[in-house]
């Protein structure tokens, strides 16, 4: 009787924190829902932990969902991801300056362009959800959140969204990859619904850069 009663204990969740983690959810999928184009700054941290020390970057992320986003980076300037719709183009010219990648357009896992409809379109079908508790991201309230994805495939193991307890909008993204690499994404400067000119969702090859892929 006493393991049946210890295995109930473990397997209840309480009522309080499955209503917070429903709460918090709808309302960063009814935020998403609403996004016709987005537009923030951002800080990216990777931390390797083959290769030591976290490695940082910034620039300006813009998406149109579901299928166009753009990451440009201000530093390492020149670096830069586009999601025109039908090709995912990688150019890193801080690192490989004669080389761009190009894919087809993923529709899941790390390399989508989906980049915030991924972990807020249907959560609770596609992931087992925990609550972690409210924190504070850049002065704004957020509920923390961690996700573990109901199947594999997707790049990564588990991810941790913070969401804004007032607008919904995704404040910070920490997602564990199936390297073991943490990509930590702060989200600031953030509106909705501004007019994103047609060239941030196009990439165009310099010349003397061989395409890769694709």
């Amino acid at each position: 009787m006493m393991r049946y009663l210890v295995l109930a204990v473990c397997l209840w969740v309480p009522p309080a924190t499955a209503q917070q983690i429903d709460t918090a959810l709808r309302h960063a999928e009814d935020a998403y829902r609403r996004i016709t184009t987005l537009r923030a700054e951002f800080t990216q941290t990777l931390v390797n932990p083959m290769l030591g020390g976290p490695e940082e970057s910034q620039g300006t992320l813009f998406l149109e969902p579901p299928n166009r986003f753009a990451m440009r980076f201000t530093s390492p300037d020149g670096d830069r991801i586009v999601a025109d719709g039908t090709w995912l183009w990688l150019y890193a010219p801080s690192s490989v300056p004669d080389q761009v990648i190009r894919q087809p357009v993923p529709r899941g896992g790390m390399a989508s362009p989906n980049l915030m409809g991924q972990f807020v379109d249907r959560p609770l079908e596609r992931y087992d959800a925990e609550y972690l508790g409210v924190d504070s991201v850049g002065g704004v309230e957020v509920d923390r959140i961690r996700l573990t994805p109901k199947v594999g495939g997707l790049g990564f193991r588990r991810a941790e969204i913070a969401v804004d307890r007032a607008d919904g909008l995704l404040r910070r993204m920490v997602v564990t990859e199936e390297s073991g690499q943490r990509r930590t994404l702060v989200f600031r400067n953030i509106r909705t619904g501004v007019s994103i000119p047609p060239t941030e969702f196009r990439f165009e090859v310099p010349r003397g850069t061989r395409v890769v892929g694709g």
